[in-house]
């Protein structure tokens, strides 16, 4: 509290020289002078002092016969005297403070937050209809009005809401969930896989295909005909003959059971290599087409190593004319070691990827019936390879479009 007090009225830092120092502090206690911060100095005390009390000090130095040296001074006082000094640097700061709060006032950049599907420029068009654009005065810009024009103009938007983030407004929205057009274009349903059909329900549309047939990949399984009439003959008009039929989109569920195979080895010895923490390094420097090496590496620098290679390009703005480019190459020694695994190992870690293999092209929705697999006997001793079969039901049916 002291300091800061002291501080808003000025205080001075000084030496106090002299045969009997503490005399000199033992007058200005009697006169209530306040001092803080003394220290002693070889022979010398040294304090701080108020600066409105330095000025009342002399009658103590002569009385006790000591010497007063200004060593530094801080506070508002010397600070206002130093700007009052520098007049062209107050009025730089005064102008750029009020140039600062008009610039602020202003808006110069308009963003646009949660736009999908509805174009940004579209929000932005209408925002800039009614005021809000770079340049404007924030206070005569009318969110509320803005806001309700966006979503009378944009029916897409189900809610606006537009805050100011110092010289930049934003203009965040929530796009309405439309409902998906039905595609009502005439369309047959065909196999996307092979398999056999346990269940087929045609919702629309001719089934082309009974429980337990065998399907290919490509085969028409509804379709997109509407279901033939029956004949309806009478004594006075015979029955159409070949009356054309009408397209329709075919609908339904087509199900199957489909089955997966696939294959994965490992063998049974591995190689890993471990770095010894011996390297060697060259560095490269290109300047345009000239290339210059700082230091050479024999070819090989190990007998057994792997390479590191480090390069960067100096930006282009910087030099132009003539591209640089350094280029560190680091050779690190290394030793490879020969592991066995057991059989056991090696099968299994094959049988988790073949596992995975298959795992990646079955739909999450079908219905795993059975998973096997075998170990495939290899002319090559060092290798175990696995195959895994897995039977599945999953629906099967895809849409194509019938060309007309």
């Amino acid at each position: 509290m002291i300091f800061n007090r002291n501080y808003l009225r000025g205080a001075v830092k000084i030496r106090i020289s002299g045969t009997m120092p503490e005399r000199f502090i033992n007058l200005c206690i009697t006169e209530q002078i306040l001092l803080w911060g003394i220290t002693k100095t070889d022979k010398d005390l040294v304090a701080w002092i108020g600066l409105h009390d330095f000025f009342q000090i002399r009658p103590l130095v002569l009385a006790s016969r000591t010497k007063v040296k200004v060593l530094a001074h801080r506070g508002l006082p010397f600070m206002a005297k130093r700007i009052k000094k520098r007049k062209v640097l107050m009025f730089g700061c005064v102008l750029f403070l009020a140039l600062l709060y008009t610039l602020t006032s202003y808006v110069w950049f308009v963003e646009v937050k949660g736009s999908k599907n509805v174009p940004e420029q579209t929000i932005r068009d209408v925002a800039e209809q009614y005021g809000l654009k770079p340049g404007a005065g924030k206070e005569r810009i009318n969110l509320k009005a803005i806001e309700r024009e966006i979503m009378l103009n944009v029916p897409e938007v189900a809610w606006v809401g537009i805050d100011f983030t110092g010289t930049r407004a934003v203009i965040e929205i929530v796009e309405k969930t439309m409902p998906k057009q039905e595609n009502k274009a005439p369309a047959h349903i065909v196999a996307a896989k092979d398999g056999v059909i346990t269940e087929i329900i045609a919702l629309a549309g001719q089934a082309a295909v009974k429980n337990g047939d065998t399907v290919k990949k490509g085969d028409v399984l509804i379709k997109g005909l509407a279901p033939e009439p029956a004949p309806a003959a009478t004594d006075s008009q015979p029955p159409i003959i070949n009356a054309p039929r009408e397209l329709v989109r075919a609908k339904g569920i087509i199900k199957a059971r489909v089955w997966y195979e696939s294959y994965a080895e490992t063998e049974l010895t591995q190689t890993t290599m471990t770095r010894t923490g011996n390297m060697q390094m060259c560095m490269k420097m290109k300047i345009g087409d000239t290339e210059i090496a700082f230091n050479d590496v024999p070819e090989p620098p190990f007998q057994e190593y792997e390479t590191e290679i480090i390069g960067k390009q100096l930006p282009l703005w910087r030099n132009s004319e003539f591209p640089v480019e350094s280029t560190i190459k680091i050779y690190h020694e290394i030793n490879s070691n020969l592991i066995e695994k057991p059989f056991e190992q090696a099968r299994d870690e094959a049988h988790a990827k073949a596992v995975q293999a298959v795992q990646d092209i079955i739909p999450e929705a079908a219905q795993i019936l059975s998973r096997n697999y075998e170990v495939i006997k290899t002319p090559e001793d060092n290798i175990v390879r696995v195959k895994v079969n897995v039977e599945t039901i999953e629906d099967i049916g895809q849409t194509i479009n019938i060309s007309q």
